[in-house]
């Protein structure tokens, strides 16, 4: 259950999804009206229910009405887990799950960020007593919730599954066609292309990202920077590279859905997140597409991106550094295409639909028995 654009959480989402749907079993997705989560659900053949809002600021009555309405999509689809993604959706679907209905039903929640939980007796409710079981997508934010202490014992039962990609269908360079980017936005053949995919959002660190290339444009000036995806920050970003002066070499492509093609004509995939990044689902795009990766250490990024090996990572806000790890790369194409090889060969080892729907299974599995869990 997802409300926004697109990132890493709608995409986990909607893979695993699919692959329990391959399996043999049945998924119903809720989100709010109009989330491109349930366009692209629909879009693949999965029933969808999109009759809630999950709205942040909370009201007795739509709170109410929205356990009650997904309760009914229980019920009337015979669900045997619920398995939660979002904090909103989570307060919902945990009460229509234990408090409603004739039967009780087992709760899963994924946390997808490390953002903390705060720890006060409304979350101590929800997460000891609700939520039966909860999936974190790297060890960084197991960590977080021993530090914040609100899972309590419960801590010692979280269980990592890391987000994946899908590195033999969408994300296969042998697949992929290239999205005609240099002819789309006039960019020179002889042009040094990065990239960056994500919600344009003050925690996703773009302002770090656009002065990496003002950094690096000081020894190259044949730089372009593509930025897909859609935020609140957009004007104030492009109001920004224009006062850095490289205006015209920073495009704004908004939500796009060949993000494949474009990670096809970059040399460079940049992630520079400043807060609440737990794993980077499109760092793992970029790293299946054979795009070395220069990255902000934060949360488990080092899972996918191993220093050295599949791209470089540095220390949060070090701009200098990121940029001469970006100069190092673009003079050097042959360890770069071989850092991008590597990069999709973890890829595949590790980060596989097939891992996701497997280790989702295993804790269902562990919920409700083996028989139920079986395709």
């Amino acid at each position: 259950m997802h409300k926004g654009g697109w990132g890493g959480q709608p995409n986990r989402i909607l893979v695993v999804s699919k692959e329990l749907i391959s399996r043999g079993h049945h998924v119903v997705i809720s989100a709010p009206k109009g989330a491109t989560l349930i366009a692209r659900a629909r879009k693949e053949g999965i029933e969808t229910f999109d009759g809630v809002r999950f709205p942040k600021k909370f009201n007795p009555l739509t709170f109410v009405k929205e356990i009650l309405a997904i309760r009914g999509v229980m019920d009337l689809h015979k669900i045997d887990v619920v398995h939660t993604h979002g904090s909103q959706d989570t307060w919902v679907s945990a009460l229509a799950a234990k408090l409603f209905g004739n039967r009780t039903l087992p709760v899963v929640r994924t946390r997808h960020n490390t953002f903390p939980v705060k720890n006060h007796i409304a979350n101590r409710f929800l997460y000891r007593v609700l939520i039966d079981r909860v999936v974190v997508v790297s060890r960084a934010v197991t960590e977080l919730f021993k530090e914040t202490g609100v899972l309590g014992s419960k801590v010692d039962r979280c269980i990592t599954i890391h987000s994946v990609v899908d590195g033999k269908g969408r994300f296969n360079p042998q697949l992929v066609e290239a999205a005609n980017l240099r002819e789309e936005l006039g960019i020179p053949e002889n042009a040094f292309v990065l990239m960056k995919t994500a919600r344009l959002a003050r925690e996703k660190g773009h302002s770090y990202t656009l002065e990496v290339i003002k950094e690096l444009s000081k020894t190259l000036s044949n730089l372009h920077l593509i930025l897909a995806g859609e935020g609140p920050l957009r004007k104030e970003l492009e109001d920004e590279a224009d006062r850095l002066s490289f205006g015209n070499r920073v495009h704004f492509l908004g939500l796009r859905g060949d993000v494949p093609g474009l990670l096809k004509e970059s040399e460079i995939f940049l992630f520079t997140p400043i807060a609440g990044e737990s794993l980077g689902t499109s760092a793992l795009e970029a790293l299946a597409m054979e795009v070395p990766v220069v990255a902000f250490w934060m949360g488990g990024i080092d899972a996918s991106v191993k220093d050295g090996e599949t791209g470089y990572l540095v220390k949060v806000g070090d701009v200098s550094s990121a940029a001469n790890r970006c100069l190092m790369l673009l003079t050097n194409p042959r360890g770069s295409k071989l850092m991008g090889k590597m990069g999709r060969r973890r890829m595949l080892r590790h980060f596989s639909p097939s891992s996701l729907a497997e280790g989702n299974l295993r804790v269902y599995e562990e919920l409700l028995g083996s028989e139920k869990t079986k395709g």
